[in-house]
């Protein structure tokens, strides 16, 4: 490297092009989990939930005002756009939405993240998806919770939080529906990215002394293909509600995100779509489950793998990314950047 350690800007002054372009990647793969004849990319969630671990502590180092009004604002107008369309949409086709019906008590509790049974034992809010929106949610407030008691220590408060949650919710013995839903196991994964922070952290410490061993750019390139062949082959064997998930997809994810930021030290410039998708990230993964469900159901029938499924998949990702990438200059551009200029 030629570059000196002055030249290197401080870690928490650095743009992470690297992370951006792997949550595009994510949230792509989470679409392919809805193609049904595919049905492979539901890890996305987990390498979701580590990413914004590493990255609300990353954001929080220099400063940690309005924090939650920043993350509401940054979330809630598009979940909130999608969750009441979801329930016009369940009010207009009810055939549509076997699981669940309009039910104005249902619409409270999703727009107020309180979890519930939308039918079948099911906790989900009425925008299905929105599970993970929910367990954000609860994130940011334990997250509030550890700032208010120590910033220097907030990482190892906040992930004492989450244990203690998860270790009451598996050994309580009481059928508390919010306790069960934000005590599940795959909270941990939330644990596994701030730890990730610290040692990206201390990795970029590392690089700033040019003393980042030259085998780690092609061992965490190799890892990245195992990890990712890994993930897909072990789907059969994980239960999404039990302890294995954050054993066999949450590990896993976290040197994910590892191998990502070291891979992004050495390449410094990342395909611009894929940056530009990961910004669109979130708008995508709410946005795409619809017109997936539509094409299915009306056009394609994703059950099984032809030439015409191939097809429809192909125009089911552009649709969704289009649909995204639109949602994201209107609302998360727009009408968030509308909202931070009023309330903050």
């Amino acid at each position: 490297m030629n570059q000196t350690t002055s030249a290197l800007p401080d870690f928490h002054n650095i743009h992470f092009d690297s992370i951006q372009t792997l949550r595009g990647i994510t949230a792509l793969f989470i679409v392919l989990e809805h193609i049904r004849f595919l049905n492979c990319g539901a890890f996305g969630v987990d390498i979701f939930f580590c990413i914004s671990g590493f990255m609300i502590m990353f954001s929080t180092h220099n400063s940690t005002k309005h924090f939650l009004c920043k993350r509401l604002i940054r979330i809630v107008p598009l979940y909130y756009f999608m969750t009441i369309g979801t329930f016009a949409l369940i009010a207009l086709f009810p055939s549509m939405f076997a699981q669940t019906k309009a039910d104005p008590v249902f619409l409270i509790k999703s727009l107020l993240f309180i979890p519930f049974d939308i039918g079948e034992g099911i906790l989900q809010p009425l925008m299905r998806i929105g599970w993970t929106v929910n367990c954000e949610i609860f994130f940011y407030l334990l997250f509030l919770l550890a700032l208010k008691i120590s910033h220097k220590y907030r990482g190892l408060i906040c992930s004492g939080l989450v244990l203690l949650f998860v270790i009451l919710a598996n050994t309580l013995p009481v059928d508390f529906v919010p306790l069960t839903f934000y005590g599940a196991p795959v909270m941990l994964e939330f644990i596994f990215g701030i730890l990730s922070y610290y040692m990206a952290r201390k990795l970029y410490t590392i690089y700033q002394k040019q003393e980042l061993p030259k085998f780690l750019l092609p061992l965490c390139t190799l890892m990245v293909i195992g990890l990712f062949m890994f993930l897909i082959i072990s789907k059969p064997t994980v239960n999404i509600l039990g302890f294995r998930r954050p054993l066999v997809w949450g590990i896993p994810s976290f040197l994910f995100v590892l191998c990502i930021f070291v891979i992004g030290l050495h390449i410094k410039k990342m395909p611009a779509p894929l940056v530009r998708l990961g910004n669109a990230s979130f708008s995508l993964y709410l946005m795409h489950y619809y017109p997936v469900m539509l094409l299915d159901r009306v056009v394609f029938d994703f059950s099984t793998c032809t030439p015409f499924t191939l097809l429809g998949t192909a125009i089911a990702i552009a649709v969704s990314v289009i649909l995204a990438l639109i949602c994201y200059e209107i609302v998360e551009k727009r009408v968030t950047g509308w909202l931070r200029q009023k309330l903050l």
